[in-house]
C-alpha cells in the first residue's frame, strides 16, 4: 500500500473530497484520509438531510392549508417514522456522489481512521500507519457547539448532528437560537405537527440578515403557531415531571418534551496534534493566510476548520483555490465578497454582498419589489417576501436580499451581476420568461431605471421626449 503522497486531504467532506480529486484529475498522487465516512456534514447531517425535511414539512403545510387554492385540506397527523425514512432514503441515493469507489476509480486513495500530525510532513493514521506528503489540506469541518448552560448535558437534548437518527416526533420542542439551523428546524418540527417554542439572545432572531428581514420571518414564523422569544438568554435546563424545563430571562419558564440546540458551531480540530506540524490556531479555528496556507508551509485548511463562512459552497471553492496555490507557482488569494447564503426557510432568505445599511453609508440606494404584486406568485399562492438591491449610482450591485419561495434560485442574477460588474440596467434590459418568479428581480432592478427619471438628465428626456410628441 502506498503511504507516500503529493497530496493528503485530511477530512472526507466537500472541501477534502474535492481538493484531493483535484490533485488526482491533475496528476497528482493524492490520498484522502477520513476518519469515519466520506461526505462531510452535508450528506449525512447537514445541507441533504435537512433540505429532505424542509421538503416534506412544505409539503404538509400545502396540504393543510390547501383551502387557499381551492382544494380541501388535507389535515391529519403526519407520520414522522416515515418522513424519516424518506429522508434517509434519498440521502443514500445522494450518497453515490461520495462513494469510496468512485473517489479510487479517479486515482485517489482512500484511507479510514482518525489522523494526528507528527511533523509538517507526515501523518500518523489509526489502522494505516505513518502517511507522508509533500502538501496536506485539513478539512475536518465543525461539530455543534454546545453551549455551558447549567442541566442541559444532564436532561439531554438534540442536534443537527444526532436529530437525523430519531423516529419520533416529540409533541413540543424548545430550540435553543434562532439562527438558520434554529429557524429552519423551527419551521420543519411545527410543520410537521410539533410545539416548538424558538429562544434566541440576541435581540432578534437571523441577526446577521438586516433587521426588516429579521421581522419578517419572525412575524412569518408566529402565524404558523411557533413562539419566538428575543433577548432570551437560557440560564438552566431541569428534568421535571418527565419532561424538560427551559429557563431563560424572558417569560415564564418553558416546559417541553425536547430540546433542540442550535447555537452555532466550532471547528474540528481535536486529535490532529496541530502544534507537531507547526500550525498555529486563534479560538480554535485554523489560522490562514489569504491563500489559504497555515503557517506550516505545507499545510493549507479549508472550509468550516478556518474562520471562513460555514457553507458547503465556500468549502468548495477554498478547495479550488488551496489546490491552486499548493500545486502551481502562481498564487491566488481567496475572496468572500460575492459569496451568496441562503437559509432555508419557506419562503426563503437569500443574501449577497452588503448588509442595506452598510449599503447605505457607503452612498448606495436600494430598490425594491414586492412579492405579493407578482402575477406568478399570485396565481401560485407564494405571494408573500420581497425583493431589494442596493447599487451605486451607476447602478451596480452592492448588495441584495430576496426573502420568496426559491430565494436560493432567485439571487443568482445579483451574485453574477455583482461579481461581473453588470449594472441593474443590465438586469432590467433582460428579457425574462412570463409568467415567472424571476421577474421580481427584473422588476427590482427596474426601480433603478425609474429612478433615472428623477435625475437632471431623466427630467431633460422626458421634456425632449414632450417636445417630440
Amino acid at each position: 500500500m502506498n503511504t507516500t503522497y503529493d497530496l493528503v486531504a485530511i477530512g472526507g467532506g466537500t472541501g477534502g473530497l474535492v481538493s484531493a480529486a483535484g490533485a488526482a484529475y491533475m496528476g497528482l498522487d493524492a490520498a484522502i484520509v477520513e476518519k469515519s465516512a466520506l461526505g462531510g456534514d452535508c450528506l449525512w447531517t447537514g445541507c441533504v438531510p435537512s433540505k429532505a425535511l424542509i421538503a416534506s414539512g412544505r409539503l404538509a403545510h400545502q396540504m393543510n392549508e390547501a383551502r387557499a387554492l381551492g382544494l380541501r385540506p388535507a389535515e391529519h397527523p403526519h407520520d414522522f417514522r416515515a418522513v424519516m425514512e424518506r429522508m434517509r432514503s434519498a440521502r443514500a441515493t445522494v450518497a453515490h456522489h461520495d462513494d469510496p469507489e468512485r473517489f479510487r476509480k479517479m486515482g485517489v486513495a482512500v484511507h479510514f481512521g482518525a489522523a494526528r500530525f507528527t511533523g509538517p510532513s507526515t501523518v500518523e493514521v489509526d489502522g494505516v500507519g505513518t502517511i507522508r506528503s509533500k502538501r496536506f489540506v485539513i478539512a475536518t469541518g465543525a461539530v455543534p457547539a454546545i453551549p455551558p448552560i447549567p442541566g442541559l448535558r444532564e436532561s439531554g437534548y438534540w442536534t443537527y448532528e444526532t436529530v437525523f437518527d430519531e423516529n419520533e416526533l416529540p409533541e413540543s420542542i424548545a430550540i435553543l437560537g434562532g439562527g438558520p439551523i434554529g429557524t429552519e428546524f423551527a419551521q420543519i418540527f411545527a410543520r410537521l405537527g410539533s410545539r416548538v417554542t424558538v429562544l434566541e439572545m440576541a435581540p432578534a432572531i437571523l441577526i446577521r440578515e438586516d433587521p426588516d428581514v429579521a421581522v419578517f420571518m419572525q412575524r412569518l414564523l408566529a402565524e404558523e403557531g411557533i413562539e419566538v422569544r428575543t433577548g432570551a438568554a437560557v440560564t438552566a435546563v431541569r428534568s421535571e415531571g418527565g419532561r424538560k424545563v427551559v429557563e431563560a430571562g424572558v417569560g415564564d419558564p418553558v416546559a417541553v418534551d425536547e430540546v433542540f440546540v442550535a447555537t452555532g458551531r466550532r471547528p474540528f480540530t481535536r486529535g490532529l496534534d496541530l502544534d507537531a506540524a507547526g500550525i498555529r490556531t486563534d479560538r480554535g479555528t485554523v489560522v490562514v493566510d489569504p491563500f489559504l496556507r497555515t503557517s506550516a508551509r505545507t499545510v493549507w485548511a479549508v472550509g468550516d476548520v478556518t474562520d471562513a463562512m460555514h457553507f458547503t459552497h465556500v468549502a468548495d471553492h477554498m478547495a479550488k483555490v488551496a489546490l491552486r496555490n499548493a500545486i502551481l507557482p502562481a498564487r491566488t488569494k481567496i475572496r468572500y465578497d460575492n459569496v451568496p447564503r441562503v437559509t432555508f426557510t419557506d419562503p426563503e432568505v437569500a443574501h449577497v454582498g452588503m448588509s442595506e445599511a452598510e449599503a447605505a453609508a457607503a452612498g448606495g440606494t436600494v430598490y425594491r419589489y414586492g412579492m405579493d404584486d407578482l402575477d406568478r406568485a399570485i396565481v401560485d399562492g407564494t405571494a408573500v417576501g420581497y425583493v431589494k438591491v442596493s447599487a451605486d449610482r451607476k447602478g451596480k450591485v452592492m448588495g441584495a436580499t430576496v426573502v420568496a419561495h426559491g430565494a436560493g434560485d432567485l439571487i443568482l442574477p445579483f451574485v453574477l451581476a455583482k461579481q461581473n460588474g453588470l449594472t441593474l440596467s443590465a438586469i432590467a434590459n433582460t428579457i425574462f420568461p412570463y409568467p415567472t418568479m424571476a421577474e421580481g428581480v427584473k422588476r427590482a432592478s427596474a426601480e433603478f431605471l425609474r429612478s433615472r427619471l428623477d435625475t437632471p438628465a431623466g427630467r431633460t428626456l422626458k421634456k425632449v421626449i414632450q417636445w417630440l410628441k
